[in-house]
Parts: C-alpha cells; structure tokens; sequence
C-alpha cells in the first residue's frame, strides 16, 4: 500500500512538470484581430496624411463604400478624393471596436469623430462604422464599409450645461503671436446676453455700454444710426452641439447684420465652472487669428 502511494504522488508530480513545460496555446482568432486593428489604423493614417500609396496597398481592388447619406464610392472614387484634395480629414479617433473573425473574412464595428471637409463643406460628424476584410496571401484588405452618422440631437452632458441664459463678461481678439487686445466695436467690457433654449432655439445680443446717445431721443440721425449699429450686434435662430469636437452651431434665422441670416456660424466653446468662453473666426478684423468671448451663468435678478 505504502509503495503504491509513492508511485501515485510520483506520477501527478511527473504530470505537473509536463504540463507546465507545454507550451502556451496561443489564440489564432485574437492574432488575426489585432491584425485587423492594424490595419484600419493604417488606413486612418493614411487618410490624415493624403498617403495615396497606402490606401491603394490597404484597399482591395472591389472596395465599395456607402456613406451616411447613401452615395456609394468604388476604391478609384475614393482614391481620388483624397489625390485631388476634395477630401481632406484632419482628426479621426476611434472607440468602441469590436472585431469579429471567419476565418479569412472579419468584420469591425466602432464609433469614430472625424474633423473633415469634402470640397470645401465641413464634412466632420460622429458616426457608426461596419468594415469588412479579407485575407489574401496572408495579408489583410479592405474590400467594404457602411457607416452612419450619429444625430447630433443625442443629449450629453455639455448639452445640459448650455442651457439657460449666460452674461456678456468679456470680448478679446487675439494676434498670430498671442497677444490678446479688447474688440474694436464692442470694447474692453460689453453688456449683452445669450440665451440656449432646450426646445433648440438660442438668441444673442450684444452692446459696447459706451455708446453714444442721440440728440433726439426718438430718432437718431444717419451718422448716430450708424454710430449705434457698429456698436452692436444681435442675431436669433436655432443651435446644435457636436460635443466630440467641442463645437455649437448657431443656425440663423434673423440679424442685424443682413449678411448673417441664414448662415451657419461655428464656435467653438470651453466650460469652466459657471463660464462659457467662445470663439470664432467670422467678422475677424485683418491682422488677427481669432476672438474670444467670455460668459458668465446669469442669475435672475429684479
């Protein structure tokens, strides 16, 4: 009994030693989907930079793409986008990815945000993506995608901070070299407000309080109208937040400046605790890079 004990712990001893020098069992599906992130990081890479030689290597020869607005595009279309300049993509980042592997087809899923232009028209959204690949002699291709756009209307949380009506602190226009010096018109300190209704609509007027009044207090002269006009600025209409680029769209439906209706002026916007800071481009004076306004959560007082 005693030397079949012995033999016993002696052979479970044998069988441990054995199985820890196996070697490890190494997953081929998780390889191939690491390739296949590779190569989908490859392609993004060769968007930003416009390398025409990568995209034709990573692109099959049958690649079709449909895009959010149901145009569909074969590899020479897509080629060319980005040869001629019409496409031209800045920012992509990537979440959420999920790759599944058949073999020598695989499919990706994820959500990106693009900063982009297509001719000219910003272009740049969030959306949902679907690829699909195929390995050929070893290596991977892309041979199709669909993707489709996320509605800006999903409410976030910068969605929820907007909300409300905000107080004129501060307007400042800023130089190539950084200088910061206070608006022209408006002065070092306006008097306005900006209003963000949930329903999507939003209103914003501005003053420079030094303005000078006019004679006749029911109506002004030409040179006093045109006086008090260059100190304001107010227009009204509707808003959309894209918060993966940290942007509000103000879509305008009545101005003061005629030019301004119906256009779509894109700012971009900070939180800091109950300020709002915004920034833009249009109406810029020659000479600087941008303008900066500054806000405050306004509390309702009598």
């Amino acid at each position: 009994m005693r030397i079949l004990s012995l033999f016993l712990l002696l052979l479970l001893a044998t069988s441990i030693v054995a199985s820890a020098q196996e070697p490890a069992k190494v997953d081929p599906a998780h390889g191939a989907e690491e390739e296949v992130r590779r190569v989908q990081d490859a392609l993004i890479d060769a968007y930003v930079h416009r390398d025409i030689a990568a995209l034709d290597r990573i692109l099959a020869d049958q690649y079709t793409f449909i895009n959010d607005d149901g145009t569909v595009v074969n590899k020479r279309q897509t080629l060319d986008s980005f040869k001629s300049g019409d496409r031209q993509i800045t920012s992509y980042e990537r979440e959420d990815d999920r790759v599944r592997v058949y073999g020598d087809v695989a499919v990706m899923t994820y959500r990106y945000r693009s900063e982009e232009t297509y001719k000219g028209r910003d272009d740049s959204g969030d959306f949902r993506l679907t690829r699909m690949f195929v390995r050929r002699d070893g290596s991977w291709q892309m041979v199709g995608g669909q993707e489709t756009r996320v509605p800006n209307s999903e409410p976030g949380l910068d969605a929820q901070r907007f909300l409300g009506a905000w107080r004129a602190l501060s307007i400042t226009d800023t130089r190539p070299d950084g200088t910061e010096v206070p608006d022209l018109y408006l002065g070092a300190h306006p008097v306005g407000l900006l209003i963000y209704e949930a329903t999507g609509y939003m209103c914003f007027g501005e003053m420079n309080p030094d303005r000078a009044k006019w004679a006749d207090g029911s109506r002004g002269t030409p040179a006093e109208m045109a006086a008090a006009a260059e100190g304001y600025d107010t227009y009204c209409g509707t808003y959309e937040i894209n918060e993966g680029r940290k942007t509000v769209i103000h879509h305008v439906r009545v101005a003061l400046v005629p030019n301004d209706v119906g256009a779509d002026l894109v700012r971009k916007y900070e939180f800091s605790g109950n300020q709002l800071k915004l920034s833009g481009t249009d109406g810029l004076r020659p000479g600087f890079k941008f303008w900066t306004f500054t806000f405050e959560h306004a509390t309702p007082t009598k």
